[in-house]
């Protein structure tokens, strides 16, 4: 299902509302995207709407990922390189969902993170994100797990980056052809789109 907004149109807050529902007391609702997409306003829109705590990413484990990435490569705010993606950030999001996943089992928890590695293991593996973040919390009881990709086009992210202003987002921002073409533009948002529960087109 494809759901196109303008921010948070009064027909993608229903559509929220809705996967709210879905986590009815407990269970774990699943916001991912490329940065700046808007996922982070969905989040916690329908964190609020039912009753959620909301994980995010950014705030899980910030301090650590800069005093690592610091370490590795000279910039604490890398989050683009090899030695991020194959060092720190596994770590990180199994950290991120396990934590999810056990706090769900008795109060809703929406994570909000990008989970771009997880969709493209999901698709090699043939299984749903869903499935995938089940696998990769060790979940054996049964828990309601919804997940949705929040969409936007390349222009529009450049302009709430450049907008918001963030440290993280400088070196996007500074190599922006490079970033686009490599993760924008790299096929990752097709695969998304075919292995979670719902899109929403921001």
């Amino acid at each position: 299902m494809i759901v196109h907004v303008e921010v948070l149109s009064a027909k993608v807050k229903a559509v929220l509302r809705d996967c709210a529902k879905e986590l009815d007391g407990h269970g774990v609702l699943a916001v991912c995207g490329f940065p700046g997409s808007g996922k982070s306003t969905a989040a916690w829109f329908v964190a609020a709407a039912a009753g959620a705590s909301v994980l995010d990413k950014d705030s899980f484990a910030p301090n650590l990922e800069k005093a690592v990435m610091a370490q590795l490569t000279g910039d604490p705010y890398d989050r683009d390189s090899d030695s991020y993606k194959t060092v720190v950030a596994p770590h990180i999001y199994e950290g991120l969902v396990r934590t999810g996943f056990t706090v769900a089992m008795k109060h809703p928890v929406v994570l909000d993170a990008p989970f771009l590695a997880a969709i493209t293991q999901a698709a090699n593996a043939g299984m749903s994100l869903s499935e995938y973040l089940r696998t990769l919390a060790s979940a054996s009881a049964p828990l309601p797990v919804t997940t949705i990709w929040v969409d936007s086009s390349a222009a529009e992210i450049h302009s709430r980056m450049t907008a918001r202003g963030e440290e993280r987002d400088a070196p996007k921002l500074a190599d922006w052809e490079v970033y686009q073409t490599a993760v924008l533009d790299s096929g990752l948002r097709e695969i998304a789109h075919s292995v979670v529960d719902l899109v929403i087109e921001n």
